[in-house]
């Protein structure tokens, strides 16, 4: 949720500044004269609210123990276990086996084995009702799946494991019953599923061993002694590598998980009064302008399926921003609208109570940095100060320096009580109300 106003805000510019980059030979007037329509009509829109001048705790209740000593927790599935060492170490596998070998085609008649890509057509189903966006029954070619990649929900491959692909058809599927995770679509996170799969053949694969060699020759791993007792314990020393890079690799996503955490408890605890509509207002705009763009794009661009699936505006902001099927776009992009406003007061109303709604010079001049960086250099510091506009600039920066201030007053843990791991030593980090 950090920097998202501004990058809402800046969506239309970077549309433009993209388009830019291209090798010139783009002929769709339609595509640029609508990114330049969106991008002038932010331009335009009137003043926004000057947060820093108005007093915007008055119209926030909220408590120091609300943001100060909590202790909030993030999904399970963050948490990087041996089982994704294994799920890792098998896509490895499945490459190499991919790459060195030419698999059995199209096999129909022997059951389906952890290595084999799985051709298969699924539906699925939770209370008993198909689910949107759960099925690719009636498309035209079957799906291919990697049995053993971890690409579908955990239980899913493994189910599919020792199905008979001529054994299976769309009036007698295999079952397959999973949990869906508890960080998934909210519309789905934790519900069990049935999912109706059928299996149009496999192409079947040798797997090559999973061995010391394996690992030294095909995936490149320099051991860190120059002997060992056993291969067990160089293999034991290589998974330990992996599970330390993957954590490594986690530490963004663990950071996110923290800020929704953060957020959803705020915005749970916190009442705010007299949301200023204009504000309210223009990021509805902005959200609609960004969904504008690239339905103007993708129509522009002549793609049929797209036109079809998306005929008008509407339809497609339902799917863009993930609403219900049949919801009110407009009521539920107001709900989104509403939602950044009060994160916006919240954060001004920590500020002004902690006496840190100040922003220096230095940190002004670091958020400058930051969207140059977030450019990669195609714009100026002069070009992101006349482009975002100096106020909107220091507001990101009390909003960066705000957010990380209120991370570390938090305690986090997984949902199941164990300590956060967050660097590659395998040590828990240690969170304090003192950060």
């Amino acid at each position: 949720m950090k920097k998202l106003f501004l990058i809402l805000a800046i969506i239309p510019t970077l549309c433009l500044l993209l388009a830019s980059c291209n090798n010139g030979d783009t002929t769709d007037d339609t595509v640029d004269t609508t990114a330049t329509d969106t991008a002038t009509e932010t331009e335009t829109a009137a003043p926004r609210y000057d947060y820093m001048a108005a007093d915007v705790a008055s119209d926030v209740e909220i408590g120091e123990a609300d943001y100060k000593g909590v202790t909030l927790t993030i999904p399970n599935s963050h948490k990087i276990t041996m089982e994704d060492v294994k799920t890792y170490i098998m896509t490895q596998v499945l490459f190499k086996s991919r790459s060195a070998t030419n698999g059995t085609a199209m096999v129909r008649d022997q059951a389906l084995k952890l290595g084999d890509d799985a051709y298969i057509y699924y539906k699925g189903f939770v209370d008993g009702k198909e689910f949107e966006g759960g099925s690719n029954w009636d498309d035209k070619a079957p799906y291919t799946l990697g049995l053993g990649s971890g690409s579908f929900i955990p239980g899913f491959e493994d189910a599919l494991v020792g199905v008979i692909p001529n054994k299976t058809s769309k009036s007698s599927p295999a079952e397959i019953h999973v949990t869906f995770p508890e960080d998934y679509a909210e519309h789905l996170a934790g519900k069990e599923a049935v999912f109706h799969v059928v299996v149009e053949y496999a192409v079947q694969y040798t797997l090559p061993e999973y061995n010391r060699k394996f690992i030294e020759e095909d995936l490149k791993y320099e051991p860190k002694q120059e002997s060992y007792a056993s291969d067990d314990e160089l293999i034991a020393e290589f998974e330990e590598f992996v599970y330390d890079s993957l954590v490594a690799q986690n530490v963004s996503t663990i950071e996110a998980a923290k800020a929704d955490a953060l957020w959803n408890h705020l915005l749970e605890k916190a009442v705010c009064k007299n949301l200023p509509a204009d504000e309210v207002a223009y990021y509805f705009d902005v959200y609609k302008s960004e969904a504008n763009y690239y339905h103007a794009y993708y129509t522009s661009s002549g793609n049929a399926e797209f036109t079809a699936l998306y005929p008008d505006l509407p339809s497609f902001i339902i799917a863009y921003f993930g609403f219900e099927k049949g919801a009110d776009w407009e009521v539920e992009l107001t709900k989104m609208a509403e939602t950044m406003v009060k994160q916006d007061m919240i954060t001004h109303a920590i500020a002004e109570r902690e006496a840190m709604e100040t922003v220096t010079e230095e940190e002004y001049k670091a958020e400058i940095k930051y969207w140059v960086d977030q450019y990669y250099g195609y714009m100026t510091e002069s070009q992101i100060v006349e482009n975002m506009g100096e106020r909107s600039l220091r507001e990101a920066a009390l909003v960066a320096k705000m957010d990380k201030w209120l991370l570390e007053q938090v305690t986090f843990t997984y949902a199941d009580g164990s300590p956060i791991v967050s660097n590659t030593n395998n040590e828990a980090e240690t969170e304090t109300a003192e950060g």
